[in-house]
C-alpha cells in the first residue's frame, strides 16, 4: 500500500471541491481553506482534512458539531502482515520485522513460549531486522503493551492472531505504534482582527493557526493531486507489494518489463543480466527480481490475554550502543563480491521510489 509521509511544507487555501459528503451544511465551503504555515491543517469542502508539518502528513475527516469540529485521523493498522511462498527456501522461514524497535512488542509462533522482539531500551539500529528458523509457522501471534492515556502508563496487551497458508515462508511483520499525530482531536473555529482562527486541542498553541487566504494555481493542483492519489490508494489498496530479497519494497512495479518465473515465483527484470554489475554494490536498491507479498487479514484481535509473563529469555533482536555493541544484530544477507563493479551508470529505473517508513 502506498504511505505518503512528504517531507516538505504544504501550501493550500480554499478548495473548490464538490462537496459530496455535507452538501446541506454550508459552512464546510465557508470554512475550506489552510491553516498554519510551514505546519498546520488543511479543511476540504467535502470533510476530509490533512494535517501536515515537518516528516508529517496525516489525512482524516472532520464533522461539525454544534460550535465545534470534531476530528478523526486516518490510524494504520497497529499490525499488518505480508506473506510470499519462496519454493526454494524449502521448510524453513524468514521474516523481516518492521517498526517493533518501538515498544514493548512479542511474538509467538504456533504454541511455542511467546518471546520479546527486541530488548529493553533497544538502540543503535541497523535494518532490515531478519529472523531465520528451520521451519515455518503455521500460526503466529504479534502482542503490544501499548501506552494508556498518553502519560506513558501500560495497559493491558493488544495481540493479534495469524493463519499461514501452505507454502508461506517469506514474511514481512509491520509494526505501527500509536503515535500522538494519530490520535483525534477537537477544534473551534474563532474570527480575530487577523481573520479566521482554528484552535486545535493538540496542536497549534493557544494562537491556534490562521487562515491563509494566498491563492495560487499551480499549489492548487498539487496539493489535489496529492489527495487525489491518496484517496485512490485507498480505495484501490489490493493488499499487494512487491520488494526485493532484502526488503526494500517498491509501491510500483512495471511488470510489463518482468517475465513471471513459476519456478521461484518471482519476476525477473528483463534487463537483469546488463545490470548485474550495478547492483553488486547497490544490492538493497535492486529491484531485478521482485517477488509479490499478500497481505494477511489476522484471525482474531484481541485485548487482554496474552501472558508476558511467561515471555522467554533474551529477545529475537539484541541492538545496543556503547558497551555490548558487538553484539548487536547486523543484517547478514547481502552477497559479498571479491570485485564488485565500480563507476556503473545505474539502470533506467522500472519501479516507482521506495515507500517511506518501509527501510
Amino acid at each position: 500500500m502506498k504511505k505518503y509521509i512528504l517531507l516538505y511544507t504544504i501550501f493550500f487555501f480554499a478548495m473548490n471541491t464538490f462537496a459530496q459528503n455535507h452538501p446541506k451544511d454550508p459552512r464546510y465551503k465557508q470554512y475550506a481553506g489552510k491553516y498554519g504555515d510551514n505546519s498546520g491543517i488543511c479543511l476540504f469542502e467535502d470533510g476530509q482534512f490533512l494535517m501536515y508539518g515537518y516528516a508529517t502528513m496525516v489525512f482524516g475527516t472532520y464533522l461539525f458539531e454544534k460550535d465545534y469540529l470534531l476530528f478523526t485521523t486516518d490510524k494504520p493498522a497497529l499490525f499488518e502482515v505480508y506473506a510470499h511462498a519462496y519454493p526454494n527456501r524449502g521448510d524453513s522461514v524468514r521474516i523481516n520485522f518492521v517498526g517493533f524497535q518501538e515498544g514493548n512488542n512479542f511474538v509467538q509462533f504456533d504454541n511455542s513460549v511467546p518471546q520479546r522482539v527486541f530488548n529493553p531500551n533497544a538502540n543503535c539500529f541497523d535494518p532490515p531486522f531478519v529472523y531465520e528458523a528451520a521451519k515455518a509457522p503455521h500460526t503466529f501471534t504479534l502482542a503490544a503493551l501499548l501506552p494508556e492515556g498518553g502519560e506513558g502508563k501500560e495497559a493491558s496487551n493488544t495481540f493479534w492472531s495469524y493463519q499461514a497458508d501452505k507454502g508461506m515462508n517469506d514474511f514481512v511483520f509491520v509494526h505501527n505504534p500509536p503515535k500522538r499525530v494519530y490520535e483525534d482531536f477537537r477544534g473551534m473555529l474563532i474570527k480575530t482582527n487577523d481573520g479566521e482562527t482554528l484552535l486545535l486541542s493538540n496542536y497549534g498553541g493557544k494562537n491556534g493557526y490562521r487562515k491563509n487566504t494566498t491563492v495560487n494555481e499551480e499549489e492548487q493542483a498539487w496539493v489535489l493531486s496529492v489527495k487525489r492519489e491518496y484517496n485512490e490508494a485507498k480505495q484501490h489498496d489490493e493488499g499487494i507489494a512487491y520488494g526485493n530479497r532484502h526488503y526494500r519494497f517498491f509501491p510500483e512495479a512495471d511488470l510489463s518489463t518482468y517475465t513471471f518465473d513459476a519456478a521461484s515465483n518471482q519476476y525477473t527484470s528483463k534487463q537483469a543480466a546488463e545490470n548485474e554489475g550495478y547492483y553488486r554494490s547497490n544490492q538493497y536498491k535492486d529491484d531485478r527480481y521482485l517477488r509479490k507479498y499478500v497481505k494477511l487479514l489476522p484471525a482474531t484481535m484481541r485485548r487482554e490475554g496474552f501472558d508476558t509473563d511467561k515471555a522467554a529469555a533474551g529477545s529475537i533482536f539484541f541492538s545496543t550502543c556503547g558497551e555490548g555493541s558487538e553484539k548487536s544484530y547486523h543484517y547478514n544477507g547481502y552477497i559479498k563480491y571479491d570485485n564488485p563493479a565500480e563507476n556503473v551508470e545505474a539502470p533506467v529505473p522500472t519501479t516507482a521510489p521506495i515507500i517511506p517508513g518501509t527501510e
